[in-house]
């Protein structure tokens, strides 16, 4: 054994035998008032802030001597019947025995259920919260881990506080982050992409984006009452003139990563008026895996055709009048709902994180293995990866959620979906609605929202990918997700300008895809909101908007490259990004990040010796204007403005 093994080793028993002896001191102390943190709750629902039960932990007193003090901030989720029961769990990362509970009322009475014990085998006590505005106590006399508060009608909480003695070790770090290098993300030519359909056109998608979401329902597969699927052409949609095979495979030709959304369910096979319904049996349990068995055989038969496996021909479940093959090649990945967690399509519609997870579960491998033959896309192809259904926001509590979920019932790391994706509007709005106006990626905090998804995936799902496959900006004034003009910027410029910053901040946040929304207009003189977010004009115009021009140039010239990191500018309102490819090519990107014309004269940026090519977007070239420059001292010296400007050199500098 040799002498590091010896010291690690050596290391190791010393911290145990540590926390040993504190644990036994602990055991010996009288009981205290446990201290709480929002990274120790997980919302069943993901609906509703649940850091407001545990954000004034300092401030309440302590309401097990008769001194606590009335918190402020409740947590609600709100009122929609369908909304419970809801349960928030608290994961004291370790054993506890947890003594007692207290709660805070602030309203009526409401029945609550108090869970101890291991997760999804909870031991569960019914409580009643009364008492108006003062602490309540309930006594829990468990050895636990875990706390969960289970709401059954619409219960405002406004703060917790939890009291026992530690009895097990508690978790020292996770060491899956030490095990394998971070991945690469896609180069800049590949990061960046947009929503389309099949009808849109294959050599303008190609041009101007390296990643394709193509939106797509289910239904679109099926044709009549034989339940037999088809895909070149398609069913009824589109008029039989819909060839998925070739549109898919017209695209990779093309340099296109394509990853169909496969959306909503499909009257063949779930009759009903409500195609967002989840696509299960009436009566069937929405968080048993096997519910969702004819999802999960689709996915499998997307997967076999588009894969790169061959697969035998009476694996192949398909229409007779269809091509049989299998292993086209085209595909990589597959989405499989798109916004899942949508709250208007009300308890039917949404799903709740521990149902998509189940699905996901299904659709991924067969809930590992157990639903037999046909089912999951990894049966049909090992290689194809599963891009969860995109969330209409940034919600993290969902991701958080889903995880405990796969760790309780599919074994840790062995979440069940190779891409965590998301939806995200900069506006003035929340997640799923939107006021008056859009708002720059800068005044939204973009880069900074998506860098803690980023932060949390590195520490709990190290590995999987994070994409943003919705944003955007619509040009009709009437809009409440509209770019203004802003000073000479028309509002088409606005917006263009707008999405080239958001694809920088998306990329500098650390995540592999951005996905903006969506390709075409549909309608210039539909004031309603994504009628105008397209790069191009409608349908069959397709006439390009400053935001193809600008979308595209980013595109290729900063293709090859990725994000390297800040560049430090001494002068006020000035952002710069640098881009490499590791080798022969850098780039700087920089811009002013404000909302009001501003322009900042004589700014030195650092680029090294050697030619430099500055390169202004423009609404007429796919390649913007270019011009070279002379450096100075290993600078050069142009004016910032809100609209980006591309700086081309050589090998990368420090």
């Amino acid at each position: 054994m040799s002498i590091t093994t010896k010291a690690i080793i050596l290391s190791v028993t010393l911290a145990l035998i540590s926390l040993l002896g504190t644990n036994t001191t602990t055991a010996r102390a009288a009981e205290t008032r446990i201290t709480l943190t929002s990274a120790m709750l997980i919302n069943e629902a993901a609906l509703g802030n649940t850091a407001a039960l545990v954000d004034e932990q300092s401030t309440i007193g302590d309401p097990a001597s008769g001194k606590g003090i009335r918190p402020e901030k409740p947590f609600f989720p709100g009122w929609p019947a369908w909304q419970y029961p809801l349960s928030v769990i608290v994961d004291l990362g370790t054993e506890y025995r947890v003594s007692r509970l207290y709660l805070f009322n602030e309203t009526g009475a409401s029945k609550l259920t108090v869970g101890t014990g291991r997760p999804f085998a909870w031991k569960e006590t019914p409580v009643t919260l009364g008492g108006y505005r003062q602490w309540q106590a309930f006594p829990v006399d468990a050895v636990t881990r875990f706390v969960r508060l289970t709401l059954t009608q619409p219960t405002s909480l406004p703060e917790i506080a939890l009291y026992g003695q530690r009895v097990g070790l508690p978790r020292i770090f996770s060491a899956s982050v030490f095990l394998k290098p971070k991945p690469l993300p896609p180069t800049m030519d590949q990061f960046i992409g947009t929503n389309a359909f099949i009808d849109d056109p294959t050599d303008k998608l190609a041009t101007s984006v390296g990643f394709v979401r193509e939106y797509h329902n289910w239904s679109w597969d099926y044709e009549g009452d034989d339940k037999k699927r088809r895909f070149q052409p398609s069913g009824a949609a589109g008029g039989n003139a819909w060839f998925f095979d070739d549109y898919y495979g017209k695209l990779r030709a093309g340099g296109v990563t394509v990853c169909p959304a496969l959306q909503q369910s499909t009257a063949a096979l779930f009759p009903g008026d409500n195609l967002d319904a989840k696509p299960i049996a009436a009566g069937a349990n929405s968080e048993d895996a096997a519910s969702y068995v004819l999802h999960a055989n689709h996915l499998y038969q997307y997967a076999a055709r588009y894969g790169s496996r061959k697969m035998p021909d009476s694996s192949l479940d398909i229409a007779p009048n269809q091509p049989r093959v299998s292993g086209l090649g085209s595909l990589r990945f597959i989405e499989n709902w798109n916004e899942p967690d949508k709250t208007w399509r009300g308890r039917e519609g949404r799903f709740a994180p521990f149902e998509l997870a189940v699905m996901s579960s299904a659709d991924y491998d067969g809930h590992k293995g157990t639903m037999g033959k046909g089912v999951g896309i990894r049966a049909a192809d090992p290689t194809m990866k599963l891009v969860m259904g995109g969330l209409a926001g940034l919600n993290l509590e969902y991701l958080k959620a889903m995880a405990f979920w796969s760790d309780w019932r599919r074994g840790a790391n062995s979440f069940p979906a190779d891409v965590l994706n998301l939806h995200h509007y900069s506006s003035d709005g929340n997640e799923q609605g939107f006021k008056t106006t859009g708002i720059s990626p800068e005044d939204d905090h973009l880069r900074e929202k998506m860098a803690e998804i980023v932060a949390w995936r590195d520490k709990n799902l190290f590995g999987k990918e994070i994409w943003l496959t919705e944003f955007g900006y619509d040009t009709n004034q009437k809009s409440p997700l509209h770019a203004p003009p802003i000073g000479t910027y028309r509002a088409d410029e606005t917006q263009a300008i707008w999405l080239i910053r958001s694809y920088l901040a998306l990329a500098a946040a650390g995540i592999d895809r951005a996905a903006m929304f969506m390709f075409r207009d549909t309608g210039p003189d539909n004031p309603g909101v994504f009628a105008t977010c397209g790069m191009v004009t409608q349908k069959g115009e397709w006439k390009p908007k400053p935001s193809y021009f600008y979308i595209t140039t980013l595109k290729n010239r900063l293709r090859g490259m990725r994000f390297v990191g800040d560049v430090t500018m001494g002068q006020k309102g000035v952002w710069a990004y640098r881009f490499s490819d590791g080798a022969n090519r850098s780039a700087i990107v920089v811009w002013s990040p404000t909302s009001t014309d501003t322009h900042v004269p004589d700014v030195a940026i650092p680029v090294g010796a050697g030619p430099v090519t500055r390169v202004e977007f423009t609404d007429d070239a796919l390649g913007g204007k270019a011009a070279p420059l002379t450096s100075a001292n290993g600078t050069v010296r142009i004016e910032v403005r809100e609209k980006p400007t591309l700086l081309l050199f050589g090998k990368a500098t420090k």
